[in-house]
C-alpha cells in the first residue's frame, strides 16, 4: 500500500497546529519551512485541508491557519481522506480482453470489486480510530508549547 506523501506532510502540519502556543494561527512559510517542503505545495494540501474542515485560515497581519476543531476530534482517516486523492478503485478491464465469456470475466470482477471495497472500507475504519492527538503528549496540546516562528527564527 502506498500513500501519497501529502497525507503524511498533512498529518505534521496538523500536529504543529495543535503544539502551536495559546492555538495561534500559524503561516504556510514557517510550517513549509520547518517541514523542508516548497511552500506552494504546502498551500495545496492546506488548501484541501480547510476543504475538508480540518483547518481554517485567516488572511491578516496576524494570520495564519490554525486547527478548525480540537486535535482530539481529527483522526488520521480525516487526514487521508481530505488528502488521498485515489480513493476510487478502478479496472482497466484487462480480463474482457483475453476471455470470452464476458457474463463470467464481469462475475469475477464483481467479486474483486466487492472484496477491495471491504477491504477498503476496513482501512478507513481502523484509521477512524488512531486519533491524532494519540500522537502527542496531553499537556503539550491543551494550550500549545511551540511558538513556530520563533523556532525557526532560532534556528537561523
Amino acid at each position: 500500500m502506498k500513500i501519497n506523501k501529502s497525507v503524511e506532510q498533512g498529518v505534521y502540519v496538523l500536529l504543529m497546529m495543535a503544539l502551536q502556543k495559546d492555538h495561534a494561527p500559524v503561516k504556510s512559510h514557517v510550517l513549509s519551512q520547518i517541514l523542508g517542503v516548497s511552500d506552494s505545495y504546502l498551500k495545496k494540501i492546506l488548501m484541501k485541508l480547510a476543504k475538508a474542515q480540518l483547518v481554517v485560515s485567516s488572511a491578516n497581519k496576524h494570520g495564519g491557519y490554525r486547527l478548525a476543531r480540537p486535535i482530539t476530534d481529527v483522526s488520521l482517516a480525516d487526514v487521508l481522506m481530505a488528502l488521498d486523492d485515489d480513493k476510487a478503485i478502478t479496472f482497466k478491464h484487462l480480463s474482457q480482453a483475453i476471455f470470452d465469456d464476458k457474463q463470467h470475466v464481469k462475475e469475477g470482477e464483481d467479486k474483486i470489486l466487492k472484496a477491495l471495497e471491504a477491504g477498503q472500507a476496513a482501512f478507513y475504519q481502523e484509521a477512524s480510530k488512531l486519533k491524532l492527538s494519540e500522537l502527542l503528549h496531553e499537556y503539550a496540546y491543551e494550550s500549545g508549547v511551540f511558538d513556530w516562528e520563533k523556532r525557526l527564527d532560532e534556528a537561523d
